[in-house]
C-alpha cells in the first residue's frame, strides 16, 4: 500500500511539474513578423506579434526601433507609448494578436503611425514592450531586421 502511494504522488507531482501554463501575471510578448523585409519611399511596414497575460488588463504598449551600424545598435530610440486602443488591441483578453502598421516616410494614411525616412539605406529593427494597469511590464520582443531605403 505505502509503494502505491508513493507512486500515486510521484505521477501527480510529475503531472503537475511538467503543466505550463502560459499566462503570467507579467505580460508576455513575442514578435513574430515584420515585413516587408526591404523597405521603400511610401511602403507600408507591418509587424505582427503575440501577447498573453493573466489579467488581461493591457493598458499600453511602447513601440522601440533599433537603427543599426553592422550588427551594432547605433540609434535606439522609443517612437512613443500608445495605449491599446490606439493599436487596435481589443480590451480585457488574456491572449491577442497585435498588428502594428508604419508608413515609411510619407503622410498618406492619417490614421497610421509615420515612420520618417532615413539619409543613407539603413538596417532596423522594431520592438515592443507591454505594461498593464498594474505596470507590470513585459518582456521586450523584438523583431527581424529589415532594411530602410533612402528616399
Amino acid at each position: 500500500m505505502n509503494q502505491r502511494f508513493q507512486l500515486f504522488f510521484l505521477l501527480i507531482l510529475f503531472a503537475v511539474s511538467c503543466s505550463k501554463d502560459k499566462f503570467t501575471s507579467e505580460p508576455k510578448v513575442e514578435v513574430r513578423s515584420i515585413e516587408p523585409a526591404t523597405v521603400y519611399n511610401g511602403n507600408i511596414i507591418k509587424l505582427l506579434a503575440r501577447y498573453t497575460d493573466e489579467e488581461g488588463d493591457i493598458d499600453s504598449v511602447y513601440i522601440v526601433y533599433k537603427w543599426f551600424n553592422g550588427n551594432n545598435p547605433s540609434r535606439v530610440d522609443t517612437l512613443m507609448r500608445f495605449p491599446t486602443n490606439r493599436l487596435g488591441i481589443p480590451p480585457a483578453l488574456r491572449e491577442s494578436d497585435i498588428a502594428v502598421e508604419f508608413e515609411y516616410n510619407t503622410y498618406n494614411q492619417t490614421n497610421m503611425l509615420t515612420l520618417p525616412g532615413v539619409t543613407r539605406d539603413t538596417t532596423a529593427a522594431f520592438g515592443l514592450l507591454l505594461i498593464d494597469k498594474t505596470r507590470k511590464r513585459s518582456n521586450y520582443g523584438e523583431s527581424n531586421k529589415i532594411r530602410l531605403k533612402r528616399p
